[in-house]
């Protein structure tokens, strides 16, 4: 599974599956209330991909973020595989959710690291960010961590 980084408009990218780091607080879909570190699939609806994967991401101040975030990533890739998708992107997370930029790159692209041992149709995984400030912090952390 090779791992990618693009800095482009997300919505913009051709592939399988986009995974939307999504809020506890908020239903998805037809799903309702889904579990912090839970990740559930709805269709792609008006973008290019086929599925988007909402990732329950926490809030900083929820307790043990790190592992619920990781958490939340590694089952959006586990949703990936179950669908037998070859791509997914997938954004920074949010300010929003409170998290320091560098910090919450290496949870993000770690979880994805430990992943590729599992990954049997998921080829390409791609960091996307917009701004240049978040797509140094990812591309930091891919170099850091991909040694």
């Amino acid at each position: 599974m090779d791992i990618d980084l693009l800095r482009a408009d997300i919505s913009s990218l051709k592939v399988d599956a986009i995974i939307n780091p999504a809020s506890a607080s908020k239903p998805v879909a037809d799903f309702g209330s889904v579990p912090v570190g839970h990740a559930v699939v709805t269709s792609g609806g008006n973008v290019l991909c086929k599925f988007v994967i909402h990732a329950i991401v926490p809030r900083l101040g929820d307790g043990d973020e790190d592992a619920k975030l990781r958490s939340a990533i590694l089952a959006a890739l586990k949703r990936a595989e179950e669908l037998a998708i070859a791509s997914v992107a997938m954004p920074p997370m949010p300010l929003a959710f409170g998290f320091e930029r560098a910090h919450c790159a290496r949870v993000m692209v770690q979880a994805a690291l430990d992943f590729r041992a599992h990954a049997r149709s998921l080829q390409r995984v791609i960091f996307c960010a917009f701004d240049e400030v978040t797509h140094g912090e990812l591309r930091r952390a891919i170099e850091e961590l991909s040694v």
